[in-house]
């Protein structure tokens, strides 16, 4: 997956504000595989992933509806919570992998 900023965890949140809060941590999870998947399509194929996204956590969020809800409030910020422990998971993945490989 491309480098998440500030805007791809905006974005994130803001699709997770769109759905009930009992969905947030698959759907979490399921945008950064995705941006992963996309991610890694790009570098093979040197072209956008068919289904969308190019690799990053925002491209792979605009494909999904989202609140126009932002700033700090609480909703946005358990949200956001959610976004960073999916992605907190997701290198945890990454990392065991990488090491049993080597």
């Amino acid at each position: 997956m491309r480098q998440v900023g500030l805007t791809d965890l905006d974005l994130a949140a803001r699709v997770l504000l769109a759905a009930p809060p009992e969905a947030w941590p698959d759907l979490a999870s399921t945008l950064v595989e995705d941006a992963h998947v996309a991610d890694l399509w790009r570098k093979r194929y040197a072209t956008a992933h068919p289904n969308g996204g190019t690799g990053s956590l925002y491209a792979q969020a605009a494909l999904y509806p989202r609140s126009r809800i932002g700033g700090c409030s609480k909703p946005y910020c358990m949200a956001m919570a959610a976004v960073l422990e999916a992605l907190q998971a997701w290198r945890n993945r990454v990392s065991k992998r990488s090491n049993h490989e080597k």
